[in-house]
Parts: structure tokens; sequence; C-alpha cells
């Protein structure tokens, strides 16, 4: 009955295969599973005794969960699920602001908790960390008006903070070392760059 979301309670259900392994995480695994069988209010309070006891644990335990979920969850189907919001504010984050306090020449906490300073800050401290950099170069094109979208002819964005947005972006490009991921945005940024440019154009010439 909850076919068209199966690739959601599909990933659930890998994860759980790959938490079990751990006996430290059994109770995350055993969520994933209730979560995956349906079972909303079961799986929700076994994450509750999950996180109860894992968020008193050493930060070194906490870090290796959390590096661990985060580096499966990325780019996952349903992602959301395997990161509910009582994990997210009372583990994951904690745990991330912390680390990034206890190893400050390390990138991997920055790149997780994500938005523009922190992802610049992954970057400063390990420019080699691709998906900083792409999460990053995805983030700036999205502070284009005109991103994903045609201009119209009400377009009320501003020039000036688009094209600087397109201009940061394509500086961090080159930087990537996959040559399909540098295609691809050298590709959108030169066509939404384009575009504004020529909707720039027809409008100085009224």
């Amino acid at each position: 009955m909850y076919y068209w979301r199966k690739p959601y309670f599909d990933t659930l259900k890998e994860i759980a295969e790959k938490a079990g392994i751990q006996p430290a995480w059994a109770e995350y695994a055993a969520f994933c599973l209730e979560y995956e069988s349906g079972l909303r209010k079961n799986a929700f309070a076994t994450l509750e005794r999950f996180i109860a006891k894992f968020e008193r644990s050493p930060f070194s335990k906490r870090r290796e969960f959390v590096s661990w979920l985060l580096t499966q969850a990325e780019g996952k189907e349903g992602r959301h699920m395997l990161l509910p919001h009582p994990l997210k504010i009372r583990l994951v984050e904690p745990t991330l602001l912390e680390w990034t306090t206890v190893e400050p020449a390390c990138s991997e906490p920055h790149r997780w908790l994500g938005g523009p300073e922190h992802l610049k800050q992954a970057l400063q401290l390990d420019p080699e960390d691709e998906l900083a950099r792409r999460k990053l170069i995805i983030w700036t094109m999205g502070q284009v008006s005109a991103y994903c979208h045609p201009i119209p002819k009400d377009y009320t964005g501003d020039f000036k903070d688009d094209l600087a947005a397109l201009a940061e972006a394509d500086e961090l490009v080159p930087g990537l070392p996959d040559g399909h991921h540098r295609d691809f945005f050298a590709s959108q940024i030169r066509f939404d760059r384009a575009r504004i440019l020529e909707h720039l154009r027809k409008v100085r010439g009224h």
C-alpha cells in the first residue's frame, strides 16, 4: 500500500541491515525495520530508547555513528526517514557541533552541518572535500532568482547579485575532481548566466 514510496522503505531496510552489524546500533537498526514495516509508533519508541542511551555515550562513539549515518544517508531516497527530527536535534547536530570543537582541523562536521559558512569552512580545511564543494555550488546556485526557472517578464531578482552568485559558483567548479560534475555545473552556470544577460539586454532596450 506504500508502493509509491517503496524506495524510501527499501532504504530503511538497507540501512537496518548495515546498522545491525554493530551491536551498539542495534536499536537504531530495529527502529528502521519497524518503520519499514509500518509500525511507526513502535519505531519511534525504539528510537527514543536509542537516543536516550546513545546521547550519553563518549564523543568518539557518537562521532562514529553520526559520520556513518550521514555518509550512508547522503543522496538516498527517503533520507529524511533515516534522520527524523528527534535524532537530528538530540544526537546528530550536537555531535557535529562538538566535533568542530574537538577536531577544529577536520572538514567533515562542517560538511554535514551545511549552509554557506560551514561549507566554506570545510573547503578551507580540505579543498579536496568534493561533497562539500558540490553542496556549496548547489547552495550558491540556489541563491540565483532564476535558477531552474524560466525568467518571467516581471523578473524582480537583482541582476548584480544573481550574476555574482553564478561567478562564485563558477570559481568552485574547476576544483571538482569528477569531470561529469564539472561539465554539468559549468553548463548550468553558462545557461543561467545567458538567460539573465539576455533578459537584461531586453529590459535595457525598452
